[in-house]
């Protein structure tokens, strides 16, 4: 379902207002290139700044990784050469000058490079002042692709989007809330997704 979820998130995003880079099957090199292209696109306009990622993410030493399509890992070594270190987005936004950063990682599916990474799922991170980091499940666990079109957080959290009236935190509060009840009646499990947040006052509303 990534796929699905980053090209109807992007439909979203777009709908609220969000000018949208938007990647699918995306190599290391174009992820890396548009990361670069959203922090000068927004450098100086004091904007609200939104990466949102679908797919494969694994931790190595306390770092968040993000795989790229053409990703061959063989050892812990080959990760940081192979993938893009979530905490470049962050520079990105602190570079950019950005007042708003949202970053959403819907990354914590099934690993294919489980016994490389340091943990299971992603790793705990701290939200920079102005900013609010979503997990879409707890760190060190995994959660659901979805059994319809969308990952299960990401559908949830694109129904609260286009809730008209919702602080940026009273939407991803809905959302894990929503994934904790959907997700213990189907499977059994709760997947409680998992937010940082340092946002300050001011116009924090979607």
């Amino acid at each position: 379902n990534p796929a699905n979820d980053a090209k109807a998130m992007g439909e979203t995003l777009r709908g609220l207002g969000f000018g949208v880079i938007e990647l699918q099957d995306a190599s290391k090199a174009q992820m890396s290139e548009a990361i670069a292209r959203m922090s000068e696109t927004l450098k100086g306009k004091q904007a609200v700044g939104m990466l949102y990622y679908a797919g494969h993410g694994l931790q190595v030493d306390w770092r968040n990784f993000m795989l790229p399509v053409e990703a061959r890992i063989g050892s812990a070594a080959d990760v940081p050469a192979q993938s893009v270190d979530v905490n470049s987005v962050v520079d990105a936004f602190k570079a950019a000058g950005t007042r708003m950063n949202i970053l959403v990682l819907d990354a914590c599916r099934d690993n294919p490079f489980g016994s490389i990474a340091s943990g299971k799922g992603l790793a705990p991170m701290d939200a920079p002042s102005g900013s609010l980091v979503a997990f879409s499940t707890a760190p060190g666990t995994e959660a659901s692709d979805g059994s319809g079109r969308n990952g299960l957080y990401t559908k949830h959290l694109m129904t609260n989007l286009k809730m008209p009236g919702l602080t940026i935190e009273q939407v991803f509060k809905r959302t894990r809330e929503g994934v904790e009840h959907e997700s213990e009646k189907e499977m059994g499990r709760k997947q409680s997704p998992r937010e940082e947040s340092s946002l300050k006052g001011g116009d924090m509303y979607f």
